[in-house]
């Protein structure tokens, strides 16, 4: 992909800040090598980008920062004397696709588990992974997956794909904070998928997956200001709900643990959707449902169900219209757009016609998605679609065969990879909002096996 030529325009290219250190992991450690070779330009990148919010208040404009997909995969603290706990957790994992008692079955007979020979830790996991003739080898250290790659014997033998480094989430994250912190950026918003799951603790206080993402972003989030509190905002990470959020915790205490703010804005474990403006612009959280097996990318929610959803869609929007309130940005989990990964939401509980029918009345329609763990961007019938895929989850649309699901004749076209197939990396999305006008969107990049790893893009058409 020629990335100056990117969605047909000239794309904005150049470094990104050099990653902080983290604790956690080795592993992030040591790309401090490969940061320090763009360390003088991410200083200047840092002084180039930073303006005061009051400024920014001042000319009616803002930003915020978009991601999504940015859960860790599974937590395993476990020695040798612990297999039984670690084997209910793969059977967890494989029970989600497969079904229980098929999942025990293939832990019993397809997982290989090794320790570290000093510390009777947890080493490797070599597992069955989604396709017949996929292996997927998983690292860990200090519990948590490091790296995780797969082969597929059929498709590609011998060639080990990784699709996962944990550091690449770390970076997403340490970064998303400093553009808060330093650059300006009001709030953040996420697409879903947050953390891996509620079964090992579902709140800030028990979940070792809520307390890394506390570590690495919320902790680090400043106190609102007093242009925050004037549109009703008390906090500056607004999530829309995943179906992981949902995965052992039913009543989403994660999710208003992190974020119990939400309350005032009307959610509850039994309403997930909300909508807030801030500088006359408004954004609209819906729930796209907890995932089932044999839909993944269906909308299945009951909380409420999508016709109800649609119904406050048409009336968020209409009130929105009747304000002047001319730039609108819709976040979700699940796509109504995406080439690789698997399927859509299916056409009988997709938004896209009403948001489409609407699209001309509004400077700007906004769709933020994620669950198919890729980034993919598409402008269809004026309104703009951002998979925000590359938050620091597992990457399988990276692997073979998944590259690129097969499309009706005209389906739209992919305007991020422009038809090349997806490769691994990690992102986050700077929006810069200037109200009654179209956005602009500079997409934020860390791709580990690049020369050039630390990239800024803009996305869509110039001016926009």
């Amino acid at each position: 992909m020629n990335i100056e030529d990117l969605h047909g325009t000239k794309a904005a290219v150049q470094r990104r800040p050099a990653i902080e250190s983290h604790p956690l992991s080795e592993s992030f450690r040591k790309i401090r090598t490969v940061a320090s070779a763009v360390a003088p330009l991410a200083v200047a990148a840092i002084l180039t980008v930073s303006t005061p919010a009051s400024v920014l208040a001042q000319a009616e404009g803002f930003k915020f920062v978009a991601y999504g997909d940015s859960r860790s995969m599974m937590y395993l603290p476990y020695g040798k004397s612990d297999l039984d706990k670690i084997y209910a957790s793969l059977t967890s994992l494989f029970a989600l696709v497969l079904g229980e008692k098929v999942a025990e079955e293939i832990i019993k007979k397809d997982v290989k588990i090794t320790f570290d020979p000093n510390t009777g830790d947890l080493d490797t996991v070599e597992m069955p992974f989604l396709g017949k003739s996929e292996v997927a080898r998983l690292t860990f250290e200090d519990g948590w997956v490091t790296e995780a790659s797969v082969e597929d014997a059929k498709l590609a033998p011998g060639v080990e794909t990784v699709m996962y480094r944990n550091y690449g989430g770390d970076w997403v994250g340490n970064q998303v904070a400093r553009d808060v912190v330093e650059g300006g950026a009001e709030f953040v918003v996420n697409s879903g998928d947050v953390v891996w799951w509620g079964g090992q603790g579902k709140t800030l206080e028990d979940s070792p997956y809520w307390q890394r993402m506390n570590r690495l972003l919320l902790s680090k989030l400043p106190p609102v200001d007093d242009d925050m509190r004037a549109a009703g905002l008390e906090g500056r990470y607004f999530p829309s709900v995943g179906n992981h959020e949902v995965w052992e915790d039913p009543q989403i205490e994660g999710v208003l643990s992190a974020a119990p703010y939400l309350a005032k804005l009307g959610v509850s474990s039994e309403k997930l959707i909300y909508t807030y403006d801030f500088h006359d612009t408004r954004f609209i959280y819906l729930w796209t449902g907890k995932a089932d097996r044999f839909a993944p990318s269906g909308w299945d929610a009951t909380r409420p169900v999508y016709q109800e959803q649609l119904a406050q869609l048409v009336t968020w929007l209409d009130d929105a219209k009747a304000k002047g309130i001319r730039n609108v940005f819709v976040v979700f989990h699940n796509p109504v757009y995406n080439r690789a990964g698997f399927e859509p939401i299916p056409e009988d509980t997709n938004p896209h016609a009403t948001l489409a029918r609407y699209a001309k009345d509004f400077a700007e329609i906004v769709v933020f998605n994620g669950h198919v763990h890729t980034t993919e961007t598409f402008d269809v019938d004026g309104v703009k679609y951002v998979v925000m895929g590359g938050g620091g989850a597992e990457q399988d649309p990276i692997l073979p065969g998944r590259t690129a699901i097969p499309r009706p004749a005209g389906y739209p076209q992919d305007l991020y990879w422009q038809g090349q197939p997806p490769k691994e990396e990690y992102n986050y999305l700077v929006v810069e909002v200037t109200p009654g006008k179209p956005s602009v969107f500079r997409l934020n990049r860390f791709r580990p096996w690049s020369s050039t790893p630390f990239e800024e893009v803009k996305l869509f058409k110039a001016g926009n």
